[in-house]
């Protein structure tokens, strides 16, 4: 054989080890990997009605019509003057996809735990407030409660026409 012909042999022999060594060859995968697509979930609070305990607590009936559950994890009562109550530090409720949720806000002597922005104030008949509540995902939700005045009326007329009976 001719040096030409057997250096090209030891070439492409050379060349075949490497390949193989290498795994160059190896077969790709049927299907391609792809990583899982994440999970969208979404939670969505709202009040479906309130109750005031006293002068430094409301109970609200919280409903979660989103897909997720939702860990509520701060919140904050602010009064018509912008004075506001904060708990940051909450441990509240976790709320699952469509349910409701009877949740206890608190503030003043009711809050040792609140932080006070403004002056202080109580829950008082005749007046809103806002309550915003902070999920663990970010999310704030806020809704508005009145107490109710307490003053109730009524009018009992009498219109009598005719003869007066003796």
């Amino acid at each position: 054989m001719n040096t030409k012909v057997i250096a090209i042999l030891v070439s492409v022999i050379a060349g075949g080890a490497i390949v193989l060594a290498t795994g160059a060859l190896s077969t790709p995968p049927t299907s391609p990997s792809t990583p899982a697509k994440a999970a969208t979930y979404t939670e969505n609070i709202n009040s479906t009605s309130n109750a005031f305990q006293n002068s430094t607590q409301v109970d609200v009936d919280l409903f979660n019509n989103g897909n997720g559950t939702a860990i509520l994890t701060a919140y904050y009562v602010t009064d018509s003057g912008g004075n506001e109550y904060a708990l940051t530090n909450w441990s509240g409720p976790s709320i699952v996809p469509n349910s409701v949720m009877t949740t206890t806000f608190s503030i003043g002597s009711s809050c040792v735990q609140c932080t006070l922005h403004g002056s202080a104030f109580t829950f008082t008949s005749g007046y809103q407030y806002t309550i915003g509540v902070v999920t663990g995902r970010g999310n704030i939700f806020t809704f508005t409660v009145t107490e109710p005045s307490g003053h109730h009326y009524s009018v009992d007329l009498q219109v009598g026409f005719g003869s007066v009976a003796q």
